[in-house]
């Protein structure tokens, strides 16, 4: 029998399950710890810039993904996620071996924060070399609408009317 999976907002808690469990995983962010990554995007969360949803089943975390509303200043990106009408899917991370079905409820547990919040129109960026994000992305009901060189990749964004 399958284990009920939860999906809730990201908490103090969960700081070091995300790596502990395999959520996040690889080499940590440029200048930082994962945990100092974490307790920023935490401290976003109080502020209403940013959800973080987690999925959780009774073997730990699963799934981490984000919403922003707002950008830190020094990162905004009115077509990405402008504070108002526009928000970013940002950092769909899933522990390996967790089934694609938990990914697809994060998102739509964020559309729907979203629309609460008077969102009208969700963004996504991606690797432009991760063909597999890209198909799911578009799966979702996602459109690319530009490409941005990163100094080490490209991405593409996407995005989704939801009003």
């Amino acid at each position: 029998m399958a284990s009920k999976i939860f999906l809730r907002l990201a908490q103090a808690s969960d700081i070091e399950r995300l790596q502990k469990d395999g959520v996040l995983t690889g080499s940590e962010p440029q200048n930082e710890t994962w945990t100092q990554r974490i307790v920023k995007w935490l401290s976003e969360q109080r502020a209403g810039r940013r959800v973080l949803l987690v999925a959780e089943d009774s073997t730990g975390l699963l799934a981490i993904l984000q919403l922003v509303y707002a950008f830190p200043i020094g990162y905004r990106d009115p077509e990405a996620a402008n504070g108002i009408d526009i928000a970013m899917l940002e950092g769909l991370r899933m522990r390996e071996g967790t089934l694609t079905e938990v990914g697809s409820e994060l998102v739509s547990e964020a559309q729907k924060l979203a629309v609460k919040r008077n969102i009208k129109t969700l963004t996504f960026a991606l690797p432009l070399n991760n063909a597999r994000a890209i198909q799911q992305a578009r799966q979702w009901g996602f459109t690319e609408f530009r490409i941005m060189p990163e100094p080490t990749k490209m991405l593409a964004f996407f995005r989704k009317s939801i009003a």
